[in-house]
């Protein structure tokens, strides 16, 4: 959560706010001070020397304003840089971040290594820093990517492969994030890693939940699109669409309140609506198979509590016939309380008070 209060840091930016390095001034010392802070116009020359993105001055505060989670986490992961990479300025690590789609894990440590500053040119700085940089920037937890795996090699044999499941049904509109949490009992967990979006987590109990929509939006604009497969990127909004409509309201709601509660990305209830003809599973093809494993355990969750029950219409036939079956069970409970009560009237009368004469 972010503090009431951010205090400024000093970081390697020239006078002229370029991503360029003082030797006066260490990503350490940025760190001792406890919260690393981008000023408006270092965010500007940040994304676009990582995403190539062109914001101009007019309303340069307005457009920066969409990205302001995404640029939260990168100063947070700031925090944590390794000891190994103490030295390096953001600009390294943008350097870096361009080089992950060039070639297998391998190469890249290799290539990354000659643009470090002299005190980490070395292999395990270098692969350090490619694990930051997957972290930070790219969104996506790169420790298991293999030495000899292109990028995109590992991102589609994590997740983005094509599914081979051939259900067919279409995901009715309360399949989403609000009636997962408040019907089905099952916990969102807002992630930010891109690759574990949708996973359910042990006895079906979490949902994961990617919600940087936003980098979504950079992915697509960017080169570094190159590391997913074609429409991949289109494919996990859409799937943000299904977690987050924006035809329901309830769910828009119950979605401002955690974005306001937990500092989410905000864009990501800005997802376009999906028509009926749009929702059915086999429109998805890199997602399909979490989407029916979600789907599985939505359908075979049990709500608990009555106030779960009452929320729960995902078969509008069983909820009348409870609810029908609630009533009628209370409606006889007091007939039968009023009827006690009766019989014991009768069998008891109360005593007539007697009125003195005056």
């Amino acid at each position: 959560m972010l503090s009431a209060s951010r205090p400024r840091s000093r970081y390697k930016w020239n006078i002229d706010h370029n991503l360029h390095s003082q030797a006066s001034n260490t990503l350490a010392e940025a760190k001792a001070l406890n919260r690393p802070h981008l000023t408006t116009n270092c965010q500007r020359e940040f994304l676009h020397e990582c995403w190539g993105l062109q914001l101009k001055d007019h309303g340069l505060e307005n457009e920066l304003q969409s990205y302001q989670s995404y640029l939260h986490h990168y100063e947070e992961s700031c925090l944590y840089v390794p000891i190994s990479l103490t030295d390096c300025t953001h600009e390294h690590f943008c350097k870096a971040a361009q080089q992950l789609q060039k070639g297998t894990r391998e190469s890249c440590e290799a290539a990354i290594e000659p643009l470090l500053p002299p005190t980490c040119q070395n292999h395990e700085a270098a692969k350090e820093c490619i694990n930051f940089v997957g972290k930070a920037i790219l969104l996506i937890d790169v420790l298991e990517w293999g030495a000899d795996e292109t990028m995109s090699d590992f991102v589609i044999r994590v997740i983005a492969s094509d599914s081979k499941q051939e259900d067919h049904y279409r995901m009715p509109l309360y399949f989403n994030a609000r009636t997962f949490a408040k019907v089905a009992g099952i916990k969102i967990l807002w992630t930010r890693d891109l690759l574990s979006h949708l996973e359910m987590g042990s006895n079906d109990s979490t949902l994961s939940v990617f919600h940087h929509a936003n980098l979504l939006q950079l992915y697509e604009q960017s080169s570094l699109k190159s590391i997913f497969p074609d429409k991949f990127v289109d494919e996990t909004r859409r799937t943000l669409s299904l977690m987050l409509p924006v035809a329901d309201k309830a769910s828009v709601k119950w979605f401002g309140s955690e974005q306001r509660r937990l500092g989410l990305d905000i864009t990501a209830g800005d997802c376009r609506h999906l028509r009926t003809t749009q929702r059915n599973i086999q429109d998805f093809n890199f997602w399909r198979d979490r989407l029916i494993i979600t789907k599985e355990a939505f359908d075979t969750s049990q709500p608990s509590g009555l106030l779960q029950f009452w929320r729960d219409d995902r078969n509008r036939v069983q909820w009348w016939t409870f609810w029908i079956a609630v009533t009628v069970f209370l409606l006889t409970l007091i007939g039968v309380v009023e009827s006690a009560l009766q019989v014991y009237k009768a069998y008891h009368p109360s005593p007539q008070r007697s009125i003195s004469p005056i």
